[in-house]
């Protein structure tokens, strides 16, 4: 047996309210870069379902760049370090690092390469020093970055020679550089009345662009730093984002991304900065960044994550990728083989196409908080938050038929025609309908599974309790406890060749017991082989195997005939596995706390 990646649908880029989100296009492989917790994606621009993952930083990453050669990636990340990797393959995730730099004791918040792809800026919040410039190989120093009084928001190095580098800051300062290696030359301030978040120099490296909360837009001489000419209220908001690039007969323009949710297009000539074109991106969200793709589109990043493609002629975007940003604690692979649902630690659930890996967000009034559970019953997508909700989802949007829970739900199944909902301390049925049938009174109940017959109910103390469907009355099975709290239940889809219902318990350790749930013996023990708190199970149709995640970032397939052999992929998930589940008999999907849904091969 073997397991082996199939595909990877990327997290969304990682963002916060008023701060910048730099990323990066190569026009080589046709791939965006950018930072998503503690991960780094490359994601086809063209094909956005096709991406690769570099996690190997430790801290949650901030910013990535190309290289301009498009054979590297220079990343960064809240604790001050810069990692460059491998950029070469578009099929395999990058491992092979190039260096591994700390360059100061604070957030990374931008990153710039020369043209030579040898040198990197790097600036951000730190406390020594706001800034480095050094070799990308070796790391040796190659300058010095000073002129700031806070830190820093964004840098850039002109492509042409002699190189020239701009920082902008906190402080509403603009810094010139000389170099290499890279000096302080001058700083201009005055201009800026606000944080000054982002700068970046003409193609032709005629001018240079700032732009700021202050929503004005600054153009300096791109050999002396003079100032130009200035726009103010370019925007309606703060402006955070500003990317350069050149129209069809080669006239360099540039782009300034808002809090107003719009993108405008700009030009500089003599008589001073010109407004070519307005994009509506989004209402009522901010825009964190922007990058040029082509001569005539660009790609705009919301403050959800969101990309939106942008095309010259088309006032609103073309094409929205949606996904998750934050961590993805609940999956449902529909009754009909097409559609998978995801639910997130922030409370918004997609629906995703499987064949193509298109997404969308399931629209109305969702979830406040994170998705713990996400079945179906009746044709219908049934979902639970720790906002003491239930909540009916019918295609992409929640129907107006809710429940309040009466405590925060730990999580929900199905049992035949009724729904089972689990809190703490009590279990409930309900019909489809959510009408109430029955209750049952619990102790610190961890977990919860359901078949047509039969509830199963984990606790904290190790205790496994089956339940008659509806009425919640407890049968006369005993089932053995568990020296661990229990963390994942599953019934078996089907009674095996000898009569039995099988149970699969997983715990806090990682270990997994399959017991026979008619009479409470156990079947094995030898599912043992994750070391950290098992999250998921779950069991193909023919109830011969069952897939399982967990804590540890590992997927184990078990078979049932032979329970010491598995078949495993380790670190399935950055930071932990989530959920599993079969999309077919040989197909397993999984979700994780990297955001990320990925799918697998399983060949037996």
């Amino acid at each position: 047996m073997s397991i082996t990646r199939e595909s990877l649908w990327a997290a969304l880029p990682s963002t916060f309210k008023g701060v910048p989100l730099h990323i990066s296009y190569d026009p080589r492989s046709d791939r965006l870069v950018y930072p998503s917790n503690k991960s780094i994606h490359l994601r086809s621009l063209s094909k956005p379902s096709l991406s690769t993952q570099f996690t190997g930083h430790i801290a949650a990453t901030s910013v990535a760049k190309f290289s301009p050669s498009g054979y590297y990636i220079a990343s960064g990340d809240i604790s001050g370090t810069v990692k460059v990797f491998d950029s070469s393959s578009t099929t395999e995730d990058p491992e092979i690092v190039k260096g591994n730099f700390a360059i100061i004791s604070g957030r990374i918040n931008d990153l710039a390469w020369d043209s030579d792809s040898k040198r990197i800026i790097a600036v951000g919040d730190g406390k020594e020093r706001y800034g480095h410039c050094f070799t990308f190989d070796s790391g040796n120093s190659v300058g010095e970055i000073a002129g700031h009084s806070a830190q820093i928001n964004a840098v850039d190095i002109g492509s042409v020679r002699p190189y020239r580098a701009a920082t902008v800051a906190d402080d509403s300062a603009m810094v010139w550089l000389a170099g290499p290696p890279f000096r302080f030359a001058k700083s201009v301030r005055g201009e800026h009345t606000n944080f000054a978040m982002d700068v970046k120099f003409a193609v032709d490296g005629a001018y240079v662009i700032s732009v700021g909360m202050d929503r004005k837009i600054v153009v300096y001489d791109g050999r002396e730093g003079d100032v130009l000419a200035k726009v103010d209220g370019a925007h309606t908001g703060g402006i955070l984002g500003v990317a350069t690039g050149k129209k069809e007969d080669g006239m360099p323009v540039f782009a300034t991304a808002s809090t107003d949710g719009r993108v405008k297009l700009w030009a500089y000539k003599d008589v001073g900065i010109e407004e070519l074109y307005t994009w509506d991106v989004v209402t009522g969200e901010h825009l964190v960044g922007v990058t040029f793709t082509s001569s005539t589109k660009l790609v705009a990043i919301s403050l959800s994550g969101d990309l939106y493609y942008l095309s010259a002629g088309d006032s609103t975007p073309k094409q929205t990728i949606y996904g998750h940003q934050k961590a993805i604690t609940a999956l449902k692979v529909a009754s009909d083989g097409k559609t998978l649902y995801t639910g997130s630690y922030d409370g918004r659930l997609v629906q995703w196409d499987i064949t193509t890996g298109d997404a969308t967000v399931v629209a109305g009034s969702g979830h406040r908080n994170l998705v713990t559970s996400i079945v179906e019953a009746s044709g219908k997508i049934y979902t639970a938050g720790w906002d003491d909700t239930v909540k009916v989802v019918s295609g992409t949007e929640f129907t107006s038929l809710s429940l309040s829970a009466p405590s925060q739900p730990r999580g929900v199944a199905v049992a035949g025609d009724y729904l089972v909902l689990v809190t703490e301390g009590a279990v409930y049925t309900y019909t489809t309908e959510l009408i109430s049938v029955a209750t049952y009174k619990g102790n610190s109940i961890t977990s919860v599974c359901a078949s047509d017959s039969f509830v199963a109910i984990g606790a904290q103390d190790g205790s496994v309790t089956l339940l008659t469907v509806p009425d919640l009355k407890p049968t006369s099975t005993n089932i053995p406890p568990f020296r661990a709290s229990v963390s994942a239940l599953a019934f078996s889809p089907r009674v095996d060749d000898q009569g039995r219902l099988l149970l699969a318990v997983g715990d806090s350790t990682g270990k997994i017991a399959v017991v026979n749930a008619t009479d409470g013996s156990i079947v094995t023990t030898r599912w043992a082989f994750h070391t950290a708190r098992v999250t998921s199970i779950e069991w193909r149709a023919d109830g011969k195997y069952a897939v399982t995640g967990g804590l540890d970032t590992n997927i184990f397939v078990y078979s049932v005939d032979k329970p010491a052999k598995n078949v495993k992929t380790l670190g399935a998930h950055k930071d932990g596995v989530n959920g599993v589940a079969w999309a077919g008999d040989d197909k397993v999907v999984s979700i994780g706390a990297d955001a990320c849904v990925k799918w697998w091969n399983v060949s037996f």
